[in-house]
Protein backbone atom coordinates (compact mmCIF):
# COMPACT_ATOMS: atom_id res chain seq x y z
CA UNK A 1 0.00 0.00 0.00
CA UNK A 2 1.32 3.20 -1.24
CA UNK A 3 -0.22 5.16 1.37
CA UNK A 4 0.69 5.28 5.32
CA UNK A 5 -2.11 4.59 7.47
CA UNK A 6 -2.54 5.11 11.34
CA UNK A 7 -5.78 3.59 12.74
CA UNK A 8 -6.84 5.09 16.05
CA UNK A 9 -8.73 2.55 18.02
CA UNK A 10 -10.87 3.06 21.16
CA UNK A 11 -11.79 0.38 23.34
CA UNK A 12 -13.12 -2.86 21.93
CA UNK A 13 -12.16 -1.73 18.27
CA UNK A 14 -8.19 -2.29 19.02
CA UNK A 15 -8.20 -6.31 18.32
CA UNK A 16 -10.31 -5.95 14.71
CA UNK A 17 -8.09 -2.70 13.77
CA UNK A 18 -4.79 -4.61 14.91
CA UNK A 19 -6.18 -7.42 12.76
CA UNK A 20 -7.15 -5.55 9.77
CA UNK A 21 -4.00 -3.22 10.38
CA UNK A 22 -1.10 -6.45 9.84
CA UNK A 23 -2.85 -7.14 6.86
CA UNK A 24 -1.86 -3.74 5.15
CA UNK A 25 1.51 -2.63 7.49
CA UNK A 26 -0.57 0.49 9.17
CA UNK A 27 -0.02 1.74 12.50
CA UNK A 28 -2.49 0.81 14.97
CA UNK A 29 -2.64 3.05 17.95
CA UNK A 30 -4.85 1.81 21.08
CA UNK A 31 -6.23 5.09 22.46
CA UNK A 32 -7.03 4.35 25.97
CA UNK A 33 -8.73 7.05 26.79
CA UNK A 34 -11.14 9.54 25.00
CA UNK A 35 -10.79 12.01 27.80
CA UNK A 36 -8.33 13.60 28.36
CA UNK A 37 -7.75 12.82 24.17
CA UNK A 38 -3.79 11.91 23.94
CA UNK A 39 -3.30 15.31 21.54
CA UNK A 40 0.55 14.45 20.71
CA UNK A 41 -0.16 10.74 19.51
CA UNK A 42 -2.84 12.12 17.21
CA UNK A 43 -0.60 14.79 15.91
CA UNK A 44 2.18 12.39 15.48
CA UNK A 45 0.44 10.04 13.71
CA UNK A 46 -0.95 13.25 11.33
CA UNK A 47 2.53 14.25 10.61
CA UNK A 48 4.04 10.38 10.10
CA UNK A 49 0.86 9.24 7.83
CA UNK A 50 -1.11 10.33 4.65
CA UNK A 51 -4.34 8.78 6.29
CA UNK A 52 -5.96 8.68 9.57
CA UNK A 53 -8.89 6.21 10.53
CA UNK A 54 -10.63 6.43 13.51
CA UNK A 55 -12.62 3.27 14.67
CA UNK A 56 -14.50 3.47 18.13
CA UNK A 57 -17.78 1.10 19.25
CA UNK A 58 -19.61 4.59 19.52
CA UNK A 59 -21.96 6.93 17.58
CA UNK A 60 -19.50 9.00 15.73
CA UNK A 61 -21.51 12.30 15.75
CA UNK A 62 -19.47 13.77 19.05
CA UNK A 63 -17.70 10.48 19.11
CA UNK A 64 -13.92 10.38 19.94
CA UNK A 65 -13.40 10.70 16.34
CA UNK A 66 -14.53 13.67 16.77
CA UNK A 67 -12.02 14.72 19.48
CA UNK A 68 -9.42 13.67 17.14
CA UNK A 69 -10.87 16.06 14.23
CA UNK A 70 -11.08 18.80 17.13
CA UNK A 71 -7.23 17.95 18.11
CA UNK A 72 -6.53 18.72 14.06
CA UNK A 73 -8.17 21.79 13.37
CA UNK A 74 -6.98 23.38 16.20
CA UNK A 75 -3.49 22.83 15.14
CA UNK A 76 -4.26 22.80 11.63
CA UNK A 77 -1.68 25.97 10.72
CA UNK A 78 1.15 24.12 12.30
CA UNK A 79 0.01 20.52 10.33
CA UNK A 80 0.12 22.36 6.95
CA UNK A 81 3.59 24.04 7.40
CA UNK A 82 5.12 20.91 8.81
CA UNK A 83 3.75 18.49 6.13
CA UNK A 84 0.68 19.19 4.32
CA UNK A 85 -2.71 17.55 5.42
CA UNK A 86 -3.58 14.35 6.34
CA UNK A 87 -6.81 13.07 5.47
CA UNK A 88 -9.06 11.80 8.48
CA UNK A 89 -11.99 9.14 8.22
CA UNK A 90 -14.19 7.65 10.89
CA UNK A 91 -15.46 4.63 11.23
CA UNK A 92 -18.29 4.18 14.22
CA UNK A 93 -22.00 3.68 14.81
CA UNK A 94 -24.83 5.82 12.73
CA UNK A 95 -26.92 8.09 14.99
CA UNK A 96 -29.66 5.69 15.22
CA UNK A 97 -31.30 2.96 16.56
CA UNK A 98 -29.41 -0.58 16.30
CA UNK A 99 -31.21 -3.66 16.49
CA UNK A 100 -30.54 -6.21 19.21
CA UNK A 101 -28.75 -9.27 18.54
CA UNK A 102 -25.10 -11.13 18.59
CA UNK A 103 -22.70 -8.55 19.47
CA UNK A 104 -19.98 -9.79 16.64
CA UNK A 105 -23.35 -10.20 13.85
CA UNK A 106 -24.48 -6.45 14.86
CA UNK A 107 -20.28 -4.98 14.49
CA UNK A 108 -20.43 -6.49 11.20
CA UNK A 109 -23.30 -5.39 9.99
CA UNK A 110 -22.23 -1.97 10.87
CA UNK A 111 -18.82 -2.38 9.42
CA UNK A 112 -16.81 -2.55 12.45
CA UNK A 113 -15.41 -6.01 11.74
CA UNK A 114 -11.48 -6.44 11.15
CA UNK A 115 -12.98 -7.20 7.11
CA UNK A 116 -14.92 -4.39 6.55
CA UNK A 117 -12.47 -2.08 9.04
CA UNK A 118 -9.82 -3.52 6.15
CA UNK A 119 -12.00 -2.77 2.85
CA UNK A 120 -13.02 0.63 4.03
CA UNK A 121 -9.20 1.47 4.24
CA UNK A 122 -8.29 -0.15 1.22
CA UNK A 123 -10.90 1.48 -0.30
CA UNK A 124 -10.16 5.20 0.70
CA UNK A 125 -6.53 4.62 -0.59
CA UNK A 126 -7.71 3.18 -3.70
CA UNK A 127 -9.51 6.55 -4.15
CA UNK A 128 -7.06 9.03 -2.76
CA UNK A 129 -4.35 7.85 -4.41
Amino acid sequence: MSKKVAILAFGSMVMPSLEAGEKIDATVVNMRFVKPIDEAIILKCAIEHDLIVTVEENVIAGGAGSACAEVLSTQSDTMVKKTGLCQLYHLGLPDKHIDHGDPKELLRLQGLDAEKILSKIEDLCNLSS
